[in-house]
């Protein structure tokens, strides 16, 4: 019986998500489970379709109304961390508009993100470079910064080791993008005035890409607030309805195929049919590989207020942890120290679960670079939903923590640490 009624659930939720009409998540809630064993895990995957966090013996999922009713069925009860998901979302929604330049005050959407990229290039031509790296899926464009003295004297400075800051692989996760808008401003306004910022431009390339998946992006504003993957269209399900997207962070090269992934289309963790099949990782990544000194690199997600780094994809620890440790550590000191808010830090698969095919694990292993995920605020009280007015307060903290990877970036080569 309970299995059945978590079928009806799942085959009730997916019809609403595919039909193309607007999601309203009335009624919908977020439960945090507490695990009392393993095998518990399995089966609310099995009755549950959205999941957002997985973390040592908790589970936090969003709940339609006949999941819940499915939970209880089966015995689970757990903390309310959200209570209407609907009437959160409606009451985030602003028509403000931004004043005075002020980036932070809300969301913005694509096109707006891409405005304020092109402002700074064209108002900042001596230190700041947009560039297009590819095209998504459905054909919008993937811009990147870059941020170095004179740009554009050369293609690429063979002499200056490259930063990588990328955001926005998944949809829901609005609070990723402003953060990389955040330091390129800071590092602007800040070039003539703080010597240390003027040596890292002067002497290192940082690019930053801030929507990796943009077509996603429009969907969570235009449709589903909460999608996850891209808008890649994987055929039909049993009952006839479209199913759409790839986890592009399950689409990466290095440990593919893996347990954390999903060879399931309907799944929010899909890897794909192939590592790089989706436009969105085969461009990027191919970017990636061209830049001849690749040192660091940090993938921006939300959310659970973590410094994450390799490995995802297995439990054994990576070649160099102790430099990871160091360098983390001291990320997670440069956060405290401005809001107080403390981010938890340590691998991937270790501190939160199991990840192949990510784009971390591929940073390091392939191109050798530190690579760290950041996941942002908050631990839960609002999830993927954070409300505005704690925008500017995540980009500041984090901004020191960049810097901390700056100046890590130009010491002598963290291998021989």
């Amino acid at each position: 019986m309970i299995r059945v009624a978590g079928f009806l659930a799942l085959l009730i939720a997916l019809w609403s998500f595919s039909s193309g009409q607007q999601v309203h998540y009335d009624g919908y809630q977020v439960w945090r489970l507490t695990l009392e064993k393993p095998a518990q895990l399995e089966e609310i995957q099995s009755l549950v379709r959205d999941i957002w966090m997985v973390r040592g013996k908790t589970v936090d999922v969003c709940l339609s109304p006949e999941e819940q009713w499915a939970l209880r069925k089966a015995g689970y009860t757990g903390e309310v961390l959200i209570k209407d998901v609907g009437a959160l979302i409606r009451q985030q929604q602003t028509d403000f508009t931004p004043q005075d330049g002020n980036l932070f005050t809300r969301y913005l959407t694509l096109d707006e993100i891409y405005a304020a990229m092109r402002q700074l290039a064209d108002q900042n031509p001596r230190l700041v470079q947009m560039f297009e790296i590819g095209r998504s899926i459905e054909n919008r464009p993937i811009y990147a910064l870059r941020l170095t003295k004179d740009p554009r004297r050369a293609r690429v400075y063979r002499d200056r080791p490259q930063v990588v800051l990328n955001a926005m692989q998944h949809a829901r996760e609005w609070i990723t993008p402003p953060t990389l808008l955040y330091l390129a401003q800071r590092l602007i306004s800040e070039y003539q005035t703080d010597m240390r910022v003027r040596e890292y431009l002067d002497r290192l390339e940082i690019y930053l890409v801030p929507v990796v998946n943009p077509d996603g992006y429009v969907y969570t504003h235009t449709t589903q607030r909460l999608w996850r993957k891209n808008r890649r269209y994987n055929g039909r399900n049993a009952w006839g309805q479209p199913i759409y997207g790839v986890d592009l962070n399950r689409n990466w090269s290095y440990g593919w195929g893996g347990a954390g992934s999903s060879g399931n289309p309907s799944s929010d963790t899909y890897r794909g049919t192939a590592p790089f099949s989706e436009p969105e990782t085969y461009y990027l990544s191919r970017w990636m590989l061209s830049l001849p000194l690749l040192r660091a690199h940090v993938d921006v997600h939300s959310y659970s207020q973590l410094i994450l780094w390799p490995w995802g994809f297995t439990a054994d620890l990576p070649p160099f942890n102790a430099v990871f440790e160091r360098v983390g550590l001291a990320m997670q000191a440069a956060i405290f120290s401005v809001h107080g808010q403390n981010y938890a830090a340590g691998p991937i698969a270790t501190t939160i679960y199991l990840a192949s095919g990510g784009m971390t694990d591929w940073v390091f292993g392939v191109r050798g670079a530190l690579s760290f995920t950041y996941e942002l605020r908050d631990t839960g009280q609002y999830g993927f939903l954070l409300p505005p007015e704690q925008i500017l307060p995540t980009c500041e903290e984090v901004y020191p923590a960049f810097l901390e990877l700056f100046r890590w970036t130009l010491r002598r080569d963290w291998r021989e640490e």
